[in-house]
């Protein structure tokens, strides 16, 4: 190993200790309360080693979403692969997010609080244009997904792709946060499970894609 990259190793090391360690924190005590200072002693760095690494706080929180969407891309990749037609597809992604959820609350919860910027926005950060980018990835799979179901004839084919993929987003997203919020009320006042609101959520928002003859048992989400 040459001396540059070594070098870069070393960098890499302490960047991954740094936001980790902020990750933590920033799940722990919010990010507004967190400070540079806390991060450092936390990572057991110097503040000065922070900042040779990481410009600001807002780079460290914006690297943490980055790594967010990548795992969010690669959880939704790997679910849907393997899997036939488009109901099939939408049961598994369905269940998928739930199950990133469970596993990473904390950036599921950032990735929907993330403000994306338009890559022609001045002066902006590469890691934001990386967020960018990796988002545009997850849009076009789930487009892929639901081309599938119009040339298929199950989704109705007036249906507006870039539109559905924001809509069904941001209200599931919305609902698994929610879910999991209210669970006691869900429980005592609905006489069901997060899980079993979730699923008659997805349900739900399915029926606004697919063909009325489509519509019955055989379409409900996670059945």
């Amino acid at each position: 190993m040459d001396r540059a990259t070594r070098k870069e190793t070393i960098s890499a090391l302490h960047q991954e200790n740094i936001l980790h360690a902020a990750e933590q924190l920033f799940a722990e005590k919010g990010i507004a309360a967190t400070t540079m200072d806390d991060i450092a002693r936390s990572a057991e760095y110097s503040k000065r080693t922070v900042y040779l690494q990481f410009p600001s706080k807002e780079e460290i929180h914006d690297r943490i979403v980055l790594k967010g969407f990548l795992q969010l891309k690669d959880h939704i990749l790997r679910s849907l692969d393997g899997h036939e037609g488009f109901l099939l597809k939408y049961r598994v992604l369905c269940a998928s997010l739930m199950a990133f959820y469970e596993a990473s609350p904390f950036l599921f919860g950032r990735i929907v609080d993330f403000q994306t910027q338009p890559l022609h926005c001045p002066d902006l950060p590469q890691v934001k244009k990386d967020i960018f980018n990796v988002g545009e990835e997850i849009n076009a799979a789930l487009g892929e997904m639901v081309w599938l179901g119009i040339a298929e004839g199950t989704v109705m084919p007036c249906t507006r792709i870039k539109e559905t993929i924001l809509i069904y987003w941001s209200s599931l997203s919305s609902l698994i946060i929610l879910a999991n919020r209210k669970s006691s009320y869900i429980s005592e006042t609905m006489g069901t499970t997060p899980k079993g609101l979730l699923e008659y959520g997805c349900n739900l928002m399915l029926r606004m894609l697919v063909k009325e003859e489509e519509h019955g048992d055989k379409t409900a989400a996670g059945h």
